[in-house]
């Protein structure tokens, strides 16, 4: 795990780094590639908690577990990066490109500082999961001794998370935006690709809350069925602000290209009003739970004395 954890300091000063410079401008890891320098924050960050949560014997799930998650988020961003090598975002802003479509661009040392971050914590990832070491480490228990179970909220919230996800960052329209690129005709857009480093966040933290309720279902939440609910309630609030702000603030102002131009209009479609909804209903189911079954909690208490 040491050598993930130096992968990860490599990583970590990619980010800080200059990735490309297109006619004659330097653009840096978050400009350009969005999702990629995500999934590189992300590899870096669970890198570093294997590491700490090994070293400390608090790692919630078994050795090999830790390995493979390691190593398999490395791996997506080492192919999410390299995949930008290849084809750079530039001249061509949708998935499904080939080479021909990308501009012409010089790649600067900060993205092969990257890359080689993102090689390094995959292997060892990999070679640390399939090792004596890894077998021989055992979960350490992060339930609480508080359980609540399953209940109607904790389902609502977790339907809501998904929905919140599906509605903004999938197949539906987010954006019909008319001048993009000087093009005179209106031009759809996804959430996934307009809103990158929104739809990261929401994809985390449906993934955060769907994980919360199913380990509440088993029997293992970390928290108690109060703090529960408070903090799905917390995180469907951030989830929602930052829908919310990017159907108030599209990020069209103007376009990109070999010179800026002014977009003409910027509609917001219905599936991105649904996926706030669906981070309002996040929010109250949270707030529910909490005050549900801190009630329970205390009726319980008093009972016992």
């Amino acid at each position: 795990m040491w050598v993930a954890l130096s992968g990860s300091v490599l990583q970590f000063i990619a980010l800080g780094s200059n990735f490309y410079v297109v006619e004659g401008q330097v653009r840096d890891a978050w400009f350009g590639i969005p999702h990629a320098s995500d999934l590189i924050l992300l590899s870096a960050l669970v890198a570093v908690g294997a590491f700490s949560f090994t070293a400390l014997g608090r790692n919630p799930i078994k050795g090999r577990g830790m390995g493979l998650a390691v190593g398999i988020v490395a791996l997506l961003a080492t192919l999410q990066l390299g995949y930008r090598m290849i084809i750079p975002p530039f001249g061509c802003l949708m998935y499904g490109c080939g080479p021909s479509d990308a501009a012409q661009v010089t790649l600067l040392p900060g993205i092969w500082i990257g890359l080689v971050g993102c090689v390094v914590v995959t292997v060892s990832g990999f070679v640390y999961a399939f090792s004596s070491a890894a077998r021989n480490t055992e979960a350490y228990s992060w339930a609480t001794e508080e359980q609540g179970g399953m209940n109607p909220w904790l389902g609502i919230a977790a339907l809501a998370a998904v929905a919140q996800f599906v509605f903004g960052y999938t197949i539906f329209t987010f954006y019909t935006v008319t001048g993009f690129v000087g093009n005179e005709g209106p031009t759809s857009w996804g959430g996934w690709i307009a809103t990158p480093h929104t739809s990261s966040l929401v994809l985390a933290i449906t993934l955060v809350i769907v994980g919360l309720v199913v380990a509440a279902g088993r029997g293992g939440s970390p928290l108690n069925p109060t703090a529960l609910g408070g903090l799905i309630a917390v995180l469907g609030f951030a989830s929602g602000a930052r829908i919310l702000y990017r159907i108030i603030d599209p990020p069209f102002n103007t376009a990109g290209g070999s010179t800026n131009t002014e977009v003409g209009s910027v509609m917001v479609h219905t599936s991105a009003y649904l996926a706030v909804a669906a981070a309002v209903v996040i929010v109250a189911a949270g707030i529910v739970q909490a005050i549900t079954q801190g009630q329970g909690d205390r009726r319980s208490n008093a009972s016992h004395a």
